[in-house]
C-alpha cells in the first residue's frame, strides 16, 4: 500500500490558509464552497411538502415490525437520519430494506427512548453507495429499546 507524501501531492508550494489567489478568492474557501454546492444542489423543484422538515443527522435505530405487531429485535439494525417531520422521516441505510413496517427507536435524551412506529414507504440508490429510506409515523408506541432494559 502506497502512501502520500507531501512531494506526491503538491508539486509546487501551496498557498497559505487566507493566501489570495490571483482570481482574488482564498483556494480553501474555493474547494470548501465546491464541495458545499456539489452537496446541495440548487432546487429549480418547488417544494412539495407541507410541514418543515428539520435536519436530523443522528443514529435512529430500527426494528422490524412482523405481520402480528411484534416487534423483530435480533433484526434491529441502526442507520443514520437525515430529516425528521411531524409525520415521518428519512434514514441513510447501506442496504434497501425489504420491511414494510418498523419502529424508529430515537434518544429522547438520558436513558430515554422515543418509540415511532413508521410505515417504509420509499427507498432510492443515492450518492456515495448509500440508500436514501422514508416513511411516514403511523402511531407512538413503546420503544423496543426500552422493553430491552426493562427484560
Amino acid at each position: 500500500m502506497s502512501t502520500i507524501s507531501s512531494a506526491s501531492w503538491s508539486p509546487a508550494p501551496s498557498p497559505a490558509v487566507g493566501a489570495v489567489a490571483g482570481d482574488g478568492q482564498d483556494p480553501l474557501s474555493l474547494h470548501v464552497e465546491l464541495a458545499l454546492s456539489a452537496a446541495t444542489p440548487d432546487r429549480r423543484v418547488l417544494e412539495r411538502r407541507r410541514e418543515t422538515r428539520h435536519p436530523f443527522p443522528y443514529p435512529i435505530h430500527l426494528t422490524p415490525v412482523d405481520d402480528e405487531g411484534r416487534p423483530q429485535l435480533a433484526d434491529a439494525i441502526t442507520v443514520l437520519g437525515k430529516h425528521l417531520s411531524n409525520h415521518g422521516l428519512d434514514f441513510y441505510h447501506r442496504e434497501p430494506l425489504a420491511w414494510r413496517y418498523a419502529v424508529a427507536s430515537i434518544s429522547g435524551g438520558e436513558h430515554r427512548w422515543l418509540g415511532f412506529l413508521m410505515e417504509l414507504t420509499w427507498c432510492r440508490f443515492g450518492q456515495h453507495g448509500w440508500y436514501d429510506n422514508g416513511g411516514r409515523f403511523l402511531s407512538v408506541t413503546q420503544s423496543p429499546l426500552t422493553l430491552a432494559r426493562l427484560a
